[in-house]
This record gives structure tokens, C-alpha cells and sequence, in this order.
């Protein structure tokens, strides 16, 4: 049986930084003897901060606090403690560079157009709403202060994130990544002079100033967009062919609940995947391909699907989690069934803790799983070939 939580924790690559990646290896003999039983996954990383994946056009990125890494191979690659450098102030002076609490929402191709968000790099003061002495306003101001967060482009060149304050979020779309300026005017940050899709232009499913919530991007460019309010559209999935102005409506099979639907994107023939459930209550998985929805096997109504990832050459797994919030890994067989895989832990994990599943344009499986409890993050990531 393998351990209740990952243990074996090796030297940390910067000594004393409780955010550093560190670098996992096997330490004794009773390790590589229960090595077998752990399957295909393996213990690549741990952090005492959550390990977020980035899927990026050209790598796939992991983070924790304001470390990043390259993963691939079954193991990190160049990583880096990294600082933002900040905008001038209203006096025109360029404050020192910070290290930001974490990096998140990376989006992009890397290494050369990579945006995301860095959370930390300064403070905000959320004002009051009554008037207050001046003794009562500093120790007011100090409790309302909060971290600062700033869109941020990575520097390749000296190895940093520059903060870029004239973008309010960025936007990964197919074939590149949108930007909101400050004066409302979205434009193409990797220098581009194609056209603003007009589903976004034209602001049909969006209100201008927060990004869009609740759609997926294929990646031919189409878009699928669950509508909650919108001025021409009744509130319901519409797919926009790569962008476009006019949608049509996404039909479902019978019995489908389309408030809970979550798209995932993959590789063909799982181009675009849903997870939901049906009206009964029951799990529903599907993929979409030419123009219709087709069933995948069933799972059984004890696990909650959290995720699906399907590699380029065609297979097909599921992460999910059963009532008591253990976690689990199928893979679907060639006779249509999910096969469970043996992962490297048993244990039940904290409500609200961070997990991802990715799989990398080289057929690796990649998962960060957060052990921790409410007062201490106890991350760790692991690796596998499909």
C-alpha cells in the first residue's frame, strides 16, 4: 500500500525558500521497491506552496509562488525565482523590482509572448465609507490594505516578468492572446494586424470590461460560449464558427443539464470535450465531432469527473474524485471502458485545494495535486508517459 502522503522530500534547490520547487528522488530501498505498486505516475517536485500547470502554446509551465519551471522530459527544467519589474509612478520613478507572491493565469506561446497575472507586486487600500480621525484612518488604512495585482509579460532575455499597467487581463485565443486596454479597446499583444474576433468586438457575449467567462476555444478557432445575459441571445451554449459574429445554438442530447456543462479541451479525436450531469443526476461525458455530441462510457455515479485530457496520439484519461474526496485515475481501454490507474498516494485531500491535470503536446501526463490542510500547503508534482 503505498503512503498516506508523499514523504520523501530531497535536498530544496534554493535552501530555506519555502516556495522553491524541489527536486524529488527516490532515497532508499524501500522506495524503488514499492516503485511498482505506484503505476505510472511518478513524484517529480513538492513545494510548500500550491504548484499551478500552465498550458502554453510551445511548453507547458509550472509555478508556484513566484518560482517557474519548464516541465517536460519528467522533469523541470530551468527554474527561476522571478521578480516583476513595476511602472513608474506618478513622479515618473521606477519603484526596485519585487518578488510577487505568485504567478498565475499564464497564457500564451512560450518563451517569447508569454503573459500572465503576478499577485503581490504592491498594496491597495480599499477606502472607507465614513470619516475618521487621522489617528483611526492609518490604523483603518493598514487593515484595508491588500496585495496588488498586475498583468505582467515575460522577459526572456533578463529572466523577469515586466508589468504592463495599460492592460487590464489578458485573453489566450486560438492562434494568439487578447488584451483589454485601459480605455476599453481590446488589441492583439503579440504584435498581430488580424482583425478583433467580432464576438468580442462587437461585445455579443461579453460586457466590455470583465473578461468573458464560460467558454472554450477549439483549437480551429471556434468558440463555445455558455450565455448567462446577453442582448441578443437567449441564455444557453452558442458555438461562434472561429469567432465569428453569428452563433449558433449548441444542441445537447435529451435529458443533459446545461447550467452545470464544462467544456475541456484536447487533441483529436477529443478536440472538444463536455463533462456534466444529466437531469437524472447521473455523470455525462461526451466529445463533439462533426457537428454532434457523442456519448462517452459512463462512469460509475460515485466519482465527480473534475477533468479530462486527451493526449495527440488518442488516448483518453479522467480524473476524478469520489464523496470522501479521494482521488482517482482512469484511462479509457480499447474495449471502451475506464481502467482504473494505480496512483502514488492514497489519502483524502482538504475541500478547495488546488489539483490540475494536463497532457503535454509530447504525450506526458502531468498532475499537481495539493496535500495540505486550512494552515499549511503541502503540493507535489508528478509525471507519467500515456
Amino acid at each position: 500500500m503505498p503512503p498516506a502522503r508523499p514523504v520523501c522530500v530531497s535536498d530544496a534547490a534554493h535552501e530555506g525558500d519555502a516556495g522553491a520547487i524541489r527536486a524529488r528522488r527516490v532515497a532508499s530501498r524501500e522506495a524503488i521497491r514499492r516503485k511498482v505498486d505506484r503505476g505510472m505516475f511518478t513524484a517529480i517536485a513538492s513545494s510548500q506552496q500550491p504548484i499551478r500547470l500552465h498550458r502554453l502554446q510551445g511548453a507547458i509551465i509550472a509555478s508556484t509562488g513566484p518560482y517557474i519551471a519548464r516541465a517536460q522530459g519528467g522533469q523541470l527544467h530551468d527554474q527561476r525565482k522571478t521578480e516583476v519589474v513595476r511602472a513608474s509612478n506618478a513622479q515618473g520613478v521606477v519603484p526596485e523590482a519585487i518578488v510577487p507572491d505568485e504567478i498565475v493565469g499564464m497564457v500564451g506561446r512560450w518563451p517569447d509572448c508569454t503573459w500572465a497575472s503576478a499577485i503581490g507586486v504592491g498594496w491597495t487600500i480599499r477606502m472607507g465609507s465614513r470619516r475618521l480621525r487621522p489617528a483611526e484612518a492609518i490604523v483603518l488604512a493598514e487593515e484595508l490594505k491588500k496585495p496588488r495585482g498586475a498583468v505582467v509579460r515575460w522577459d526572456e532575455r533578463h529572466a523577469r516578468w515586466v508589468e504592463h499597467p495599460d492592460v487590464l487581463w489578458v485573453l489566450q485565443w486560438a492562434g494568439g492572446v487578447l488584451g483589454l486596454e485601459a480605455d476599453g479597446t481590446l488589441r492583439w499583444l503579440d504584435s498581430s494586424d488580424k482583425p478583433i474576433p467580432p464576438v468580442l468586438a462587437k461585445k455579443i457575449v461579453w460586457d466590455g470590461w470583465y473578461p468573458p467567462a464560460h467558454f472554450h476555444r477549439t483549437t480551429a478557432g471556434d468558440v463555445a460560449v455558455h450565455i448567462v445575459r446577453a442582448r441578443h441571445h437567449q441564455p444557453e451554449w452558442w458555438m461562434f464558427p472561429r469567432g465569428e459574429e453569428h452563433g449558433e445554438r449548441l444542441e445537447w442530447p435529451p435529458g443533459v443539464d446545461e447550467r452545470g456543462i464544462e467544456m475541456v479541451a484536447g487533441h483529436p479525436p477529443y478536440e472538444s470535450m463536455a463533462i456534466g450531469k444529466l437531469e437524472s443526476g447521473e455523470p455525462f461525458l461526451a466529445y463533439r465531432a462533426q457537428g454532434r455530441w457523442l456519448p462517452l462510457p459512463p462512469v460509475s455515479r460515485e466519482f465527480r469527473v473534475i477533468s479530462l485530457a486527451a493526449t495527440p496520439r488518442g488516448e483518453l484519461f479522467l480524473f476524478s474524485e469520489n464523496d470522501s474526496s479521494a482521488l482517482y485515475i482512469h484511462r479509457l481501454a480499447r474495449g471502451g471502458e475506464w481502467e482504473r490507474i494505480p496512483i502514488p498516494f492514497h489519502t483524502t485531500l482538504q475541500v478547495g485545494h488546488e489539483r490540475s491535470f494536463v497532457a503535454s503536446e509530447d504525450d506526458e501526463l502531468w498532475l499537481a495535486i495539493d496535500f495540505g490542510n486550512s494552515t499549511q500547503h503541502e503540493a507535489v508534482l508528478y509525471h507519467a508517459c500515456s
